[in-house]
Parts: C-alpha cells; sequence; structure tokens
C-alpha cells in the first residue's frame, strides 16, 4: 500500500503539503537531503531522517530521548521546535508503516500478557561539533546510562509505534510533544522496543553526562530504519467512517468495494497487520458492522473499533427535537447577561455546523439524483430493447 496517502493526513497537519496531495512518490531517491521543514531534513539515498534538535537535560532520569521544546524538557536528553506528526509523516516517506504501541493482551479466559511496542525498527544517532568544531558522530544509547548498572546501555533498535489520532482529528503526539520515548507512551512516535515504565521508581535510563556536551548545544538527530523495516510483522492502519458512512483509510477517502484488495496487499506485507477503526457517534451501525465484515473477510483478524467521543452538537431530526432546541436558544439569550459566555458566539458556531451540514447533504442529493438519473436511463433502454421471442418491427409471423 501506498505510503504517500499517510502523508496527506499527518502532512497537512504538520503544515507539509499546504493542502495539496501529492501525486505520488518520486521515481528515483534524491542526491541531496530535502529539507521538509525549518527543523527537518529527509535524505531518501541514504534513507536518512534529521532533525536538527539540542541539548536539554544532563542529570536527571530519563523518559525521552526527544521532545518538543516546552513539553517535557526535564525529562528529555535533546529537545527540537519540530512537531512530532513532522517525524511521523518523514518516516512514511521512507516507506515503513507505523507499528503498534505497548499493550495488554486480554484474551478471554488467559491472564493479561504484557506485549512491548513493535514495528518497524529504526537505528537512532546524535551528531554535533565538539569544542574544535570537529563533528562528531555516536548512536544514541552512547550518551545514556542503564539505571541498574550504571553502565553504558547496550546499543539498541528502536520501533516506529506512530501515535494516534485523538477524538479532535489531531496528532496525538502533537498534543504532548513527545517525539522519542524510553518510558512506553502510546503517545510517542518512537518508542523502545522492550517494556519500560514512566513510574520513576522504574525509569530505565539516566543521562551519560561525561559523553554529552554542554546543555543548549546543538545536535543533529539522525533516523534510520534498519534493513527490512518497510516489511516489518506488525504494522497498523487507520479506517475513521463519519457521520455519513463515508471511510477513509490512514486519512484519505477509500470505497467500501476496493478496502478488501487494500488490506490483502498489507497483509501480504505484514503477517502481523493490525486496523484501527475510528467510528463516529452519528454513523449508524450498519455502516460499522459493514466495514467490520469487510475487514474480517480480507483476513484482518487484529482490529480495534473505537466510538470517538463527539466534538460538536448534534443537530435536530425532528419538528419537535427543532422547537426544543430553539426554546432552549431563548432561554440562553435571555440569560446573556449573566452568562461567562457570549451565547451569541455559541450561535454562530452552531450556524456555521448548520451551514456545513446542509452543504454536505446539498451535495449527496446532486450525487443521488445524478444516480437516479443514469439508472433510469438504463431502465428505459432496458423496457425499450427487444425482447427474446418478441416480432422485430416490420417483420411477418412465419
Amino acid at each position: 500500500m501506498a505510503r504517500w496517502r499517510h502523508i496527506v493526513a499527518l502532512g497537512l497537519a504538520a503544515g507539509l503539503l499546504c493542502g495539496r496531495t501529492p501525486a505520488g512518490p518520486p521515481t528515483r531517491p534524491a542526491s541531496q537531503p530535502v529539507k521538509l521543514t525549518k527543523h527537518l531534513q529527509v535524505d531518501l539515498a541514504k534513507r536518512q531522517i534529521i532533525i536538527e534538535a539540542a541539548v536539554s537535560e544532563r542529570r536527571e532520569a530519563l523518559e525521552f530521548l526527544l521532545c518538543q521544546k516546552g513539553t517535557k524538557d526535564y525529562e528529555s536528553l535533546l529537545v527540537t521546535e519540530l512537531k512530532p506528526s513532522s517525524l511521523h509523516a518523514a518516516l512514511l516517506m521512507l516507506n515503513v508503516s507505523p507499528g503498534l504501541p505497548a499493550r495488554w493482551s486480554t484474551k478471554p479466559g488467559e491472564k493479561p500478557v504484557f506485549l512491548p511496542p513493535s514495528g518497524a525498527m529504526l537505528e537512532i544517532a546524535v551528531r554535533w561539533k565538539d569544542a574544535k568544531g570537529n563533528t562528531c558522530t555516536a548512536p544514541a544509547t552512547d550518551w545514556m546510562l542503564s539505571v541498574g548498572t550504571k553502565k553504558k546501555a547496550e546499543p539498541m533498535r528502536w520501533v516506529f509505534v506512530g501515535s494516534g489520532i485523538l477524538d479532535s482529528g489531531g496528532y496525538w503526539a502533537d498534543a504532548d510533544g513527545h517525539h522519542i520515548s524510553l518510558a512506553n507512551f502510546a503517545s510517542s512516535v518512537i518508542d523502545v522496543p522492550f517494556r519500560s515504565s514512566d513510574q520513576t521508581a522504574f525509569l530505565e535510563f539516566v543521562p551519560n553526562g561525561p559523553a554529552i556536551p554542554a546543555k543548549g548545544t546543538p545536535v543533529d538527530v539522525v533516523i534510520a530504519p534498519v534493513k527490512g523495516a518497510e516489511k516489518a510483522p506488525a504494522a497498523r492502519v487507520t479506517f475513521a467512517v463519519d457521520q455519513l458512512g463515508r471511510i477513509e483509510l490512514d486519512g484519505r477517502p477509500i470505497a467500501p468495494e476496493d478496502i478488501a484488495k487494500a488490506v490483502k496487499e498489507f497483509l501480504a506485507q505484514h503477517a502481523q497487520g493490525a486496523a484501527e477503526a475510528i467510528i463516529d457517534p452519528r454513523a449508524m451501525v450498519f455502516d460499522r458492522d459493514r466495514l467490520k465484515a469487510i475487514l474480517e473477510d480480507a483476513g484482518m483478524t487484529d482490529v480495534t473499533f473505537r466510538t470517538r467521543a463527539l466534538t460538536e452538537e448534534i443537530l435536530p431530526r425532528t419538528a419537535d427535537q427543532a422547537a426544543k432546541a430553539i426554546a432552549w436558544w431563548k432561554r440562553q439569550f435571555a440569560d446573556a447577561g449573566n452568562a461567562l459566555v457570549d451565547p451569541a458566539q455559541d450561535a454562530r458556531e452552531t450556524l456555521k455546523l448548520i451551514e456545513r451540514r446542509k452543504n454536505q447533504l446539498d451535495a449527496l442529493s446532486v450525487l443521488w439524483s445524478d444516480y437516479a438519473a443514469q439508472l433510469r436511463e438504463l431502465l428505459d433502454k432496458h423496457r425499450a430493447a427487444p425482447k427474446a421471442g418478441d416480432n422485430p418491427a416490420g417483420q411477418d409471423q412465419p
């Protein structure tokens, strides 16, 4: 499945694509790194991502290798101005899929089993200039010590788990500022591939002070998928069903009849492929059940359905509901002087919502009218066509 469709949703959130859908992936890797944002480059030829960051924490226990500046600086080795969704989009450009965050397996009749983060494996290095201006490079783990042994952390790989989408439609990691975690956070873009608690008493890592340059030193974080990461067994796709039953796969519209083929292609690449389906609470039960049946028939057995919280008003659907809504608004305006928020503000937002819904219904009305016209034309042609056994006009009976 083409990874560029992921970039549409996440790239828009990161401000990468300015609202344009890319025509497709480059025909060949660029020979030079591509600067996607002020703090991010992607080197397609070397299959590397370079993030501009700076040293943050050199003494306290660590929960993060990298976070967005102004969030968890005191618990992170490095900080950056980059949004986490931009990192996610860059990883997709290298043709790797988000995997699965740490979770508990709760099969009926069995004890819960902890499942560590899994997915496309990554290698992470740090690059900086020393006091003499020489460029230095080291694995990120050289800057960390294991809490238990106080020895340098063992060389390890990292996993692209990919955070998630909030009910509001925003990217979870953008809200929390979590780029690369050292404790298992489902909101992180990248995590460690083993169990690591975020409880202070069980933090796994502390900074390796002597190896780390001074606080504020500029550092490039270099991230590269390991060989074969694009076919990691564990990977995840996300479906969304809106209030009108329309389906999106990883941020792009998909017709129900095309889902099975896409899922089978995905599972051919990722034997442990999983799916998350986010359902609008105003969708019909039929919409959810149809998607569930399609996924099951296509062989997708690891599916999580989640009904997102309603983030906007439910508009009335009967005359009685409309009358009650108007009565409520009358009370709001009558008591406006005692309210903390002017009801006019909420009323304007409701009117905008009504206009959006009307536009959606108008678009559906046009679609259905065209559908009806074409179906009627086919029916008329069918009725007018000679039937088997009919006597063609102008021919005598034998």
